[in-house]
């Protein structure tokens, strides 16, 4: 059985405890395929060298590694690991703040959203243009979709490829195709579980695994 790894993220409860955390619609759509899910936590106050070295055991038991969005800054560990799956040419699916991690790690730069359009609960919130010839076009078959929206920071720089943008500019994807998979989504496909785009970029995703 495939073996997909996740990095826990880190929330606040309601009584203002710190969490760390999977999003439940990124578990439920992971349960439409055959796979085991392996939780991947990070303790950020810790021994940054001792975390690394556990995140690593548990990265190499798995044949693919989600990092998904969720609260709390960007740790030194966190482009750490990412250079890891980078380097290792594991298949590394980014979302929302993993998109803008991995962004960060080649020679990117984050910014505030100016642009409320960007921060709503609503299903669908704005169009995203897809390059064509990007591995995401050749995986989304569109060259625009509707997409969700909720992220209160964006990219505004990086050196990976940019493969889609939304009609206010704002950097939707990013890639390297000359990896087996490594693709960051500032969108939350996993929200949107009955979207064909979801299921083909999920669908992709499992199979290279």
């Amino acid at each position: 059985m495939k073996r997909i790894g996740i990095i826990l993220r880190e929330f606040k409860s309601i009584s203002n405890k710190d969490l760390l955390a999977i999003r439940k619609d990124l578990i439920t759509f992971l349960r439409k395929y055959s796979m085991e899910v392996i939780c991947i936590p990070i303790d950020f106050g810790n021994n940054e060298f001792d975390e690394f070295e556990r995140a690593i055991n548990l990265i190499q038991k798995c044949d693919g590694i989600i990092i998904p969005g969720g609260g709390g800054e960007v740790h030194d560990i966190d482009l750490k690991i990412v250079k890891y799956l980078y380097d290792s040419n594991i298949p590394t699916l980014g979302i929302c703040f993993g998109m803008q991690t991995m962004s960060l790690v080649f020679e990117g730069d984050l910014e505030i959203v100016k642009n409320k359009n960007h921060q709503s609960e609503e299903e669908y919130v704005h169009e995203i243009k897809i390059k064509k010839g990007s591995k995401l076009y050749e995986i989304i078959k569109e060259p625009v979709i509707l997409v969700n929206s909720r992220h209160s920071e964006r990219v505004t720089t990086t050196n990976l490829a940019i493969s889609a943008i939304s009609n206010d500019l704002v950097i939707e994807a990013v890639e390297d195709s000359s990896k087996t998979f490594f693709i960051g989504v500032e969108w939350h496909p996993e929200s949107l579980s009955k979207n064909i785009y979801s299921k083909r970029l999920f669908d992709y995703f499992y199979t290279v695994l």
